[in-house]
């Protein structure tokens, strides 16, 4: 009688307790907000230099998603930058680890909205005195192919 008792006990979901099911986990938390990118002295004058010749009046790239334009201008970083940024832009190439003044990481977002396309255009055209970036690319179009590249594949990523 016992051992039937028992069975039916166990049977109706008594006899040993089960455990509390363990408690939902946290939701994440939402990602940190960009840091601020406070300019090293060489970028600001450049930046400084690119506005006083008006390259700040270009705000959009006219290249950007366009798939033909990002195809040459990833052609482009390949030849000309990845040294220096790396193979995928996070400012760690083999030469540019050599380099006193670190190469951007065109990942780093705060960094990339801190100036608009015609100062980025014009930095690519001019290069950065005082840095190791040398002007680049010779035209405006070949500018904006690279541009659309670099935020296509890397910014924010």
């Amino acid at each position: 009688m016992f051992a039937a008792s028992l069975l039916l006990l166990v049977a109706c979901g008594g006899g040993e307790p089960t455990p509390a099911p363990a408690p939902a986990a946290a939701p994440a938390p939402a990602p940190a907000p960009a840091a601020s990118y406070t300019p090293d002295p060489y970028a600001a004058k450049a930046y400084e230099a690119a506005k006083a010749a008006g390259a700040d009046a270009v705000a959009a790239n006219p290249k950007a998603g366009d798939a033909a334009a990002i195809a040459k201008g990833k052609a482009t970083y390949a030849a000309k930058c990845a040294a220096c940024h790396g193979a995928t832009g996070y400012g760690d190439g083999v030469a540019g680890a050599a380099l006193p003044q670190k190469p951007s990481n065109f990942h780093d977002k705060a960094r990339w909205d801190h100036t608009n396309h015609g100062v980025k255009a014009w930095i690519l055209k001019n290069g950065i005195a005082g840095s190791a970036m040398a002007g680049i690319v010779p035209d405006e179009n070949e500018a904006n192919e690279l541009l659309a590249y670099i935020a296509a594949e890397f910014v924010g990523k």
